[in-house]
């Protein structure tokens, strides 16, 4: 068997990007539903703009990251996918690191591990360079504290791990996204034989069982807590059926409300996106 190139690499991170906007995923944006002043080919674009970056390999993974963001912000002026950058960052680097180009997760410890006080800094810039409001990392790691050289990303992932979504997949290396979301993904796309779909399913899945990062940091953990109890029996209803496209409009009437509201779980898409990239990647 063939190693995997950079460009297939590549391929699969614009496939899960691709597959994240055309999907729906209630208070998030989505083809024909844009919010909070972006459009779902914004999203389009800054992945593509993001992903020769992303996939490259012999490049240091807090330069990649940086830049991956830089690369984003030239082409739509505001973040659109940090979150996923920081995801799929490790997970290209974890690959690249097995001679056989295959996602082990003691090497996605590796790579994590590894990530030291200036690469560090360097990611910090930029998480700082997106506005991603701190991420919740608080005290001595807060990301405005210009302290960023004292202490490594995994102290900061740990530090943040109990609220953070994104930060407790790095500090269990990915535990989640490659045991459980990653399966739920495929499991649903047997089912229901749509891509698409299994998306939203997975999307839902996640979003019913664990409050979302974004909106617990933006308006408090009851508030996010709130939100997933939105999506319990939705979530219990689409994921059952083999097509649950017949039930949209139930979707929709959620994504009105959310957005409204101002609600955006954009952790939870961008933590289906991770998944969505293993998958595709035949790992």
């Amino acid at each position: 068997m063939s190693l995997l190139t950079e460009n297939q690499v590549k391929m699969a991170f614009e496939y899960a990007c691709k597959l994240d906007v055309f999907s729906i995923k209630p208070g998030n944006v989505f083809l024909d539903h844009p919010a909070y002043g972006m459009t779902h080919k914004d999203f389009l674009q800054s992945s593509m703009a993001c992903s020769d970056i992303i996939c490259e390999q012999n490049i240091d993974i807090g330069e990649k990251i940086l830049e991956s963001v830089k690369a984003s912000i030239d082409v739509v002026g505001c973040n659109t996918n940090l979150g996923i950058i920081l995801l799929c960052s490790p997970i290209v680097e974890a690959i690249y690191l097995d001679n056989e180009h295959k996602l082990q997760q003691n090497n996605l410890k590796k790579v994590i591990d590894r990530i030291d006080l200036k690469q560090t800094k360097t990611i910090y810039k930029a998480i700082n360079l997106a506005n991603a409001g701190g991420m919740g990392l608080k005290d001595k790691f807060d990301l405005n504290a210009k302290k960023s050289s004292d202490f490594t990303l995994s102290e900061a992932m740990n530090f943040a791990s109990s609220y953070d979504y994104i930060a407790n997949e790095y500090t269990n290396y990915f535990n989640n996204i490659i045991n459980t979301i990653s399966l739920n993904w495929r499991n649903y796309f047997k089912l229901m034989g749509n891509a698409e779909c299994a998306t939203t399913a997975t999307f839902l899945k996640l979003i019913s069982s664990n409050p979302d990062s974004l909106i617990a940091r933006k308006y408090g953990l009851d508030t996010a807590i709130e939100v997933s109890g939105k999506f319990k029996a939705l979530s219990d209803e689409y994921c059952e059926l083999k097509n649950p496209n017949i039930i949209n409009n139930k979707l929709l009437l959620l994504d009105s409300e959310l957005k409204i509201q101002g609600l955006n779980p954009g952790t939870t898409a961008d933590v289906v996106v991770a998944s969505i990239f293993i998958n595709r990647l035949g790992l």
